[in-house]
């Protein structure tokens, strides 16, 4: 791994950090700045051709437009709607242009665990970053408390109290605990690259803008939370039946977690901290007898 290849995924994690952690007064230039520079880098190391600043551009204007110049519903819909349509592609790297650094290759961490990849993407983390600049900075009023953070705790642990039996019951699973030679960059990756841009566009776009849509009754927040969470399951789909049932069950944790707290930070957290028991203490991704 040549330091090129790595410049653009570090100006994306400032970018990151910049929109999510710094006042909106200066978070959006500074942050697009940082993000132009990690798609001047890609092309510079060929991680990006030309053809991916097109759905890049679009991706944030699409989610841009309605709050700047505040069209009419139908409008706002359809612009919206397009952002969801390009950021499911860009998540599930559908769109030509993007070359991401490959770090796994059919990496087996276990002799009886299935065989994974994973890659550094300069995509997915473009749609946590737009959302966080253009549609959710403005909305997120108060600090991460420390009651948020015993609430993050809670559901982790009911999570992981429901789905480690029946992952292991099923035979998802067995008990694993490791910690692979390169395991602090799949958590980096996971929580900046993964988890956040995730739960920005499940939790804090989907999610937020079915309740904002709906009357604030008990009713619609729990429909919105379905929602989301089976749409996340849905994006998961590469991994097959099992692998959805599970990821939307998990959705509906991080989704309460977000209802609860209106903080974002508790579902990436809730997310993340889920994400991480799996890693390192059970095979992963899977065991290789369900492939």
């Amino acid at each position: 791994m040549q330091y090129t290849q790595i410049v653009p995924y570090i100006m994306l994690l400032l970018a990151i950090i910049v929109a999510r952690w710094t006042p909106i007064r200066y978070a959006v230039r500074l942050a697009l700045v940082f993000v132009a520079a990690a798609v001047a880098a890609g092309l510079l190391s060929k991680a990006l051709t030309p053809l991916a600043v097109i759905p890049i551009c679009l991706l944030a204007l699409f989610i841009w437009i309605p709050g700047q110049f505040k069209p009419n519903k139908y409008l706002t819909a359809i612009s919206y709607g397009l952002f969801i349509i390009l950021a499911l592609a860009l998540a599930n790297h559908l769109v030509p242009g993007f070359y991401n650094l490959p770090v796994f290759i059919n990496e087996q961490l276990s002799v009886d665990s299935a065989p994974f990849n994973m890659y550094l993407n300069l995509d997915k983390p473009l749609i946590g970053i737009f959302i966080y600049l253009f549609y959710l900075k403005s909305r997120e009023t108060s600090s991460f408390t420390k009651n948020h953070g015993l609430t993050v705790v809670k559901v982790v642990g009911l999570l992981a109290t429901i789905m480690i039996p029946l992952a292991l019951m099923i035979g998802y699973v067995r008990v694993d605990i490791k910690y692979p030679e390169l395991g602090w960059l799949w958590m980096l990756n996971n929580l900046f690259f993964v988890c956040l841009a995730e739960e920005a566009l499940f939790r804090g776009f989907i999610q937020n803008g079915f309740t904002r849509l709906f009357p604030k009754t008990p009713f619609f927040s729990y429909a919105s939370i379905a929602v989301a969470a089976v749409l996340f399951g849905l994006a998961h789909y590469k991994g097959g039946p099992i692998y959805v049932a599970l990821a939307a069950v998990a959705g509906l944790f991080y989704g309460f977690a977000y209802q609860k707290t209106n903080r974002l930070d508790a579902a990436v957290l809730v997310h993340f901290g889920f994400n991480t028991i799996h890693f390192l203490l059970f095979s992963y991704p899977n065991l290789q007898s369900l492939k």
